[in-house]
């Protein structure tokens, strides 16, 4: 049984890289068979078959790895992007001859495999899981739609690892280094102090359970998501003089406000409309479709009583529900990992089996869909 569940992560691990090596040939051979021609950016590397692995958010992440946050002539807007990535990019960089396009999208390959190995362990450790558990749950990070951005110099791989890393470690109580990991994934994505919330209830939860008169000293890694935090305003203050660099720049770069759910709705409905080709309306639809998705989802971690994944699930939503730019999200969806976990572990009756059966097909189809407009250029978000 030891045997066993050790093999588990490497050989989810080992699928899930698997799997990505076939995406990215995929996308490579629809690009060729497309006629896509050499990408002209700025940032693009001239490099044909590396380019169609970066695109739109791909080019700040490079900029930053090789220039750093605001150089000459550029004010906006970089710093809508936190640093871990691109820092970790430039990092990686001497391996890859000095490519940081490369290297950014070695960081994904290797980071989504990570992923993969770590969700086994969390599914196969839930009181509710197990090996089958964590495997239809890898399974489902594998076949999730928007999978391309697994094989993109995009941030969901890396934050998704380092978030699964540090709930992992907070479930078996290693505080100090799951706090470590958290602060991590925060300098990777904003959402890491959702995350930092959710590890927070976490702790009371087990806190309420061992019966303790009063927190031990380990309580104090759950404010190293703040200090990542703190460390890039201060940064941004430095460079700009303004402690809200970060929001403005969402504005400026990308009109992003906060609204009511209802004006965010009517917005995305009107974008949805106003869509001047087919392959754009059809992400405006996921976009909404995704947002309602995760609603409902939530309420299924509600009715699981994982409260800890419900709050992290609730925050991540919820800042997309209450904006006034609902695009994207299907993409964020990657790093809702209490998903895969909650759907993975749900009671194994003839019902849910039929059920579960079905999302896996819809989810290859649109896989495969999402690959297609991906590796076409018609649809990147």
């Amino acid at each position: 049984m030891t045997t066993l569940r050790s093999s588990g992560p490497v050989r989810a691990a080992a699928a899930f890289f698997a799997s990505r090596i076939l995406l990215a040939a995929t996308v490579l051979v629809v690009a060729a068979v497309a006629g896509q021609g050499a990408v002209d950016h700025e940032w693009a590397t001239g490099i044909w078959w590396l380019d169609r692995f970066s695109v739109w958010d791909s080019y700040h992440f490079v900029r930053i790895a090789s220039l750093g946050y605001l150089p000459p002539g550029l004010d906006c807007c970089d710093q809508a992007f936190f640093p871990g990535y691109p820092l970790l990019m430039a990092a990686v960089a001497p391996i890859t001859g000095g490519n940081v396009t490369a290297a950014g999208l070695l960081i994904t390959l290797v980071a989504g495999a990570v992923a993969a190995a770590l969700l086994w362990m969390l599914v196969a450790d839930d009181p509710r899981g197990g090996s089958a558990a964590a495997r239809r749950a890898v399974t489902l990070l594998t076949l999730a739609p928007t999978g391309f951005f697994f094989v993109a110099v995009y941030t969901e791989a890396l934050f998704l690892a380092l978030a699964l890393g540090a709930w992992l470690l907070a479930t078996r109580r290693q505080w100090w280094l799951a706090g470590l990991l958290a602060a991590l994934a925060t300098g990777v994505r904003v959402n890491g102090l959702f995350l930092a919330a959710a590890l927070a209830v976490l702790y009371a939860v087990q806190w309420n359970s061992d019966g303790r008169p009063r927190p031990r000293l380990d309580v104090l890694a759950l404010g190293f998501p703040a200090v990542s935090v703190a460390a890039y305003m201060t940064h941004l203050h430095a460079r700009t003089g303004s402690w809200d660099a970060w929001r403005e720049a969402e504005h400026r770069g990308w009109d992003r406000i906060s609204a009511w759910p209802w004006e965010g709705l009517a917005a995305a409905w009107q974008s949805l409309l106003d869509s001047p080709d087919a392959w754009l309306a059809a992400s405006r639809a996921a976009d909404i479709g995704a947002v309602l998705l995760g609603v409902a989802l939530c309420i299924l971690l509600a009715r699981q009583r994982r409260w800890p994944e419900l709050t992290y699930l609730t925050l991540t939503v919820g800042v997309v529900l209450c904006s006034n730019l609902w695009v994207s999200t299907p993409r964020y969806a990657l790093t809702w990992f209490p998903v895969y976990l909650a759907i993975a572990t749900m009671r194994d009756t003839t019902a849910y089996r039929r059920a579960y059966a079905v999302v896996l097909a819809l989810s290859a189809a649109l896989l495969v869909g999402a690959t297609w407009a991906a590796a076409t250029r018609h649809w990147v978000a």
